[in-house]
Protein backbone atom coordinates (compact mmCIF):
# COMPACT_ATOMS: atom_id res chain seq x y z
CA UNK A 1 0.00 0.00 0.00
CA UNK A 2 1.31 3.48 -1.34
CA UNK A 3 1.81 5.93 1.46
CA UNK A 4 -0.63 9.13 0.44
CA UNK A 5 1.19 12.36 1.07
CA UNK A 6 -0.82 15.46 2.59
CA UNK A 7 -0.83 18.15 -0.01
CA UNK A 8 1.35 20.80 1.56
CA UNK A 9 0.03 24.32 2.78
CA UNK A 10 0.91 26.31 -0.14
CA UNK A 11 -0.93 24.02 -2.66
CA UNK A 12 -4.07 24.45 -0.55
CA UNK A 13 -3.61 28.42 -0.29
CA UNK A 14 -3.04 27.88 -4.17
CA UNK A 15 -6.66 26.51 -4.55
CA UNK A 16 -8.57 28.35 -2.36
CA UNK A 17 -7.60 31.26 -3.56
CA UNK A 18 -8.27 30.51 -7.00
CA UNK A 19 -11.57 29.54 -5.99
CA UNK A 20 -12.81 32.30 -4.27
CA UNK A 21 -10.86 34.57 -6.16
CA UNK A 22 -13.24 33.18 -9.00
CA UNK A 23 -16.29 33.72 -7.43
CA UNK A 24 -15.59 37.70 -6.37
CA UNK A 25 -14.80 37.83 -10.01
CA UNK A 26 -17.96 36.92 -11.05
CA UNK A 27 -19.30 39.13 -8.51
CA UNK A 28 -17.82 42.42 -9.48
CA UNK A 29 -18.46 41.13 -13.33
CA UNK A 30 -22.22 41.16 -12.09
CA UNK A 31 -22.07 44.62 -10.35
CA UNK A 32 -20.15 46.33 -13.16
CA UNK A 33 -22.84 44.93 -15.23
CA UNK A 34 -25.51 46.29 -14.00
CA UNK A 35 -23.95 50.08 -13.81
CA UNK A 36 -23.32 49.56 -17.47
CA UNK A 37 -26.81 48.84 -17.91
CA UNK A 38 -28.17 51.76 -16.06
CA UNK A 39 -25.37 54.17 -18.00
CA UNK A 40 -26.37 52.90 -21.19
CA UNK A 41 -30.48 52.96 -20.00
CA UNK A 42 -30.08 57.17 -19.36
CA UNK A 43 -27.96 57.51 -21.93
CA UNK A 44 -30.69 56.68 -25.04
CA UNK A 45 -33.37 57.66 -22.65
CA UNK A 46 -35.22 61.43 -22.93
CA UNK A 47 -33.19 64.11 -21.79
CA UNK A 48 -34.51 66.22 -18.62
CA UNK A 49 -32.21 69.17 -19.29
CA UNK A 50 -34.29 71.99 -19.73
CA UNK A 51 -33.20 74.85 -22.95
CA UNK A 52 -33.51 77.48 -19.62
CA UNK A 53 -34.74 80.97 -20.42
CA UNK A 54 -34.20 80.49 -24.28
CA UNK A 55 -36.86 78.22 -25.09
CA UNK A 56 -38.52 76.54 -22.47
CA UNK A 57 -39.20 77.17 -18.84
CA UNK A 58 -40.65 75.56 -15.72
CA UNK A 59 -44.48 75.92 -14.43
CA UNK A 60 -44.07 75.49 -11.20
CA UNK A 61 -46.92 73.53 -8.59
CA UNK A 62 -49.68 75.83 -7.35
CA UNK A 63 -48.06 74.71 -4.05
CA UNK A 64 -45.00 76.82 -4.97
CA UNK A 65 -44.07 79.73 -2.69
CA UNK A 66 -42.87 82.26 -5.31
CA UNK A 67 -43.84 86.45 -5.78
CA UNK A 68 -46.28 87.95 -3.38
CA UNK A 69 -49.57 88.96 -4.78
CA UNK A 70 -52.41 90.63 -3.57
CA UNK A 71 -56.38 89.62 -4.16
CA UNK A 72 -59.43 91.38 -4.78
CA UNK A 73 -63.03 90.45 -3.85
CA UNK A 74 -65.91 90.20 -6.26
CA UNK A 75 -66.41 93.84 -6.54
CA UNK A 76 -62.96 94.98 -7.26
CA UNK A 77 -62.01 96.15 -4.50
CA UNK A 78 -58.50 95.08 -2.23
CA UNK A 79 -59.44 92.24 0.41
CA UNK A 80 -56.72 93.79 2.70
CA UNK A 81 -58.41 95.04 5.86
CA UNK A 82 -54.52 96.38 6.97
CA UNK A 83 -54.86 94.63 10.49
CA UNK A 84 -50.53 94.18 10.04
CA UNK A 85 -50.88 90.59 10.94
CA UNK A 86 -48.40 89.64 7.48
CA UNK A 87 -46.42 92.52 9.08
CA UNK A 88 -46.07 91.44 12.66
CA UNK A 89 -45.42 87.64 11.78
CA UNK A 90 -42.98 88.07 9.43
CA UNK A 91 -39.60 87.10 10.29
CA UNK A 92 -37.64 88.92 8.48
CA UNK A 93 -39.52 92.28 9.02
CA UNK A 94 -39.61 93.04 5.25
CA UNK A 95 -43.51 93.82 5.24
CA UNK A 96 -44.59 97.51 5.75
CA UNK A 97 -48.00 97.87 6.37
CA UNK A 98 -49.51 101.70 6.67
CA UNK A 99 -53.39 101.97 7.24
CA UNK A 100 -56.17 104.14 6.51
CA UNK A 101 -60.11 104.53 6.65
CA UNK A 102 -61.86 104.95 3.23
CA UNK A 103 -65.00 106.98 2.30
CA UNK A 104 -66.83 103.81 3.33
CA UNK A 105 -65.36 103.91 6.91
CA UNK A 106 -63.38 100.65 5.48
CA UNK A 107 -59.98 99.92 6.68
CA UNK A 108 -57.64 99.54 3.81
CA UNK A 109 -53.57 99.79 3.28
CA UNK A 110 -52.51 103.12 2.35
CA UNK A 111 -48.75 101.81 1.64
CA UNK A 112 -48.24 98.07 1.83
CA UNK A 113 -44.77 97.20 0.31
CA UNK A 114 -42.71 94.00 0.96
CA UNK A 115 -38.93 93.91 0.43
CA UNK A 116 -38.74 90.70 -1.55
CA UNK A 117 -34.44 91.02 -1.49
CA UNK A 118 -35.36 90.32 2.82
CA UNK A 119 -37.92 87.67 1.90
CA UNK A 120 -37.43 84.03 2.73
CA UNK A 121 -40.68 83.17 0.81
CA UNK A 122 -42.27 81.17 4.36
CA UNK A 123 -45.35 81.86 4.21
CA UNK A 124 -46.01 83.01 7.18
CA UNK A 125 -48.07 86.09 5.82
CA UNK A 126 -50.55 83.83 4.03
CA UNK A 127 -51.19 81.55 6.92
CA UNK A 128 -51.85 84.89 9.11
CA UNK A 129 -53.48 86.68 6.78
CA UNK A 130 -57.59 86.67 8.31
CA UNK A 131 -58.98 88.36 4.92
CA UNK A 132 -57.21 85.89 2.97
CA UNK A 133 -55.66 88.79 1.27
CA UNK A 134 -52.00 87.94 0.72
CA UNK A 135 -50.56 84.72 -1.55
CA UNK A 136 -47.54 83.48 -2.53
CA UNK A 137 -47.64 82.68 -6.51
CA UNK A 138 -45.71 80.61 -9.14
CA UNK A 139 -44.14 83.29 -10.66
CA UNK A 140 -39.82 82.81 -10.08
CA UNK A 141 -38.28 85.14 -12.03
CA UNK A 142 -38.35 88.77 -10.48
CA UNK A 143 -34.18 89.33 -10.32
CA UNK A 144 -32.88 92.89 -10.73
CA UNK A 145 -29.65 95.18 -10.82
CA UNK A 146 -30.87 97.01 -8.38
CA UNK A 147 -32.07 96.15 -5.07
CA UNK A 148 -34.50 99.02 -4.67
CA UNK A 149 -36.58 97.73 -7.67
CA UNK A 150 -37.08 94.30 -5.33
CA UNK A 151 -39.38 96.51 -3.02
CA UNK A 152 -42.66 95.68 -4.21
CA UNK A 153 -45.30 98.10 -3.26
CA UNK A 154 -49.63 97.88 -3.59
CA UNK A 155 -50.18 98.88 -7.04
CA UNK A 156 -47.20 96.34 -8.34
CA UNK A 157 -49.12 93.46 -5.48
CA UNK A 158 -52.44 93.65 -7.20
CA UNK A 159 -51.09 93.60 -10.87
CA UNK A 160 -49.10 90.17 -10.45
CA UNK A 161 -50.47 87.11 -11.72
CA UNK A 162 -52.31 84.63 -9.49
CA UNK A 163 -51.94 81.13 -8.54
CA UNK A 164 -52.96 78.89 -12.01
CA UNK A 165 -54.71 75.45 -11.37
CA UNK A 166 -52.07 73.28 -13.18
CA UNK A 167 -48.72 72.99 -12.32
CA UNK A 168 -44.98 70.73 -12.47
CA UNK A 169 -45.05 70.81 -16.53
CA UNK A 170 -42.54 72.52 -19.13
CA UNK A 171 -43.80 75.45 -21.01
CA UNK A 172 -42.98 77.83 -23.41
CA UNK A 173 -40.71 80.56 -22.58
CA UNK A 174 -41.07 84.28 -23.40
CA UNK A 175 -38.49 86.57 -23.22
CA UNK A 176 -39.05 90.11 -22.59
CA UNK A 177 -36.38 91.40 -23.75
CA UNK A 178 -34.37 91.37 -26.57
CA UNK A 179 -31.11 89.26 -27.68
CA UNK A 180 -27.90 90.05 -27.95
CA UNK A 181 -28.18 93.37 -26.11
CA UNK A 182 -25.81 94.97 -23.43
CA UNK A 183 -27.62 96.09 -20.36
CA UNK A 184 -25.81 98.78 -18.85
CA UNK A 185 -27.07 100.40 -15.41
CA UNK A 186 -25.96 103.20 -13.07
CA UNK A 187 -25.53 101.13 -9.87
CA UNK A 188 -21.97 99.78 -8.93
CA UNK A 189 -21.23 96.52 -9.65
CA UNK A 190 -20.52 94.70 -6.35
CA UNK A 191 -17.64 95.45 -3.86
CA UNK A 192 -13.75 94.47 -4.69
CA UNK A 193 -13.24 92.23 -1.83
CA UNK A 194 -9.48 91.56 -3.22
CA UNK A 195 -8.46 95.51 -2.53
CA UNK A 196 -8.96 94.57 1.52
CA UNK A 197 -7.03 91.14 0.95
CA UNK A 198 -3.26 91.66 2.37
CA UNK A 199 -0.90 90.45 -0.02
CA UNK A 200 2.31 88.30 1.44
Amino acid sequence: MKDLALPSEAAMSHATGSKYGAWIGWVFFADLANALALTFGYMFSRSVTMQYPDREKWLPYSRYRGHHFLKRDEAGEIKCVACELCARICPCDCIEVVPYEDEKGNRRPAKFEIDTARCLFCGLCEDACPADAIALGQEYEFSSFSSRDLVIGRDDLLGKPGKAATGGGVVAARLNTQQGVLVETSEPQGYNWWRNIRRR
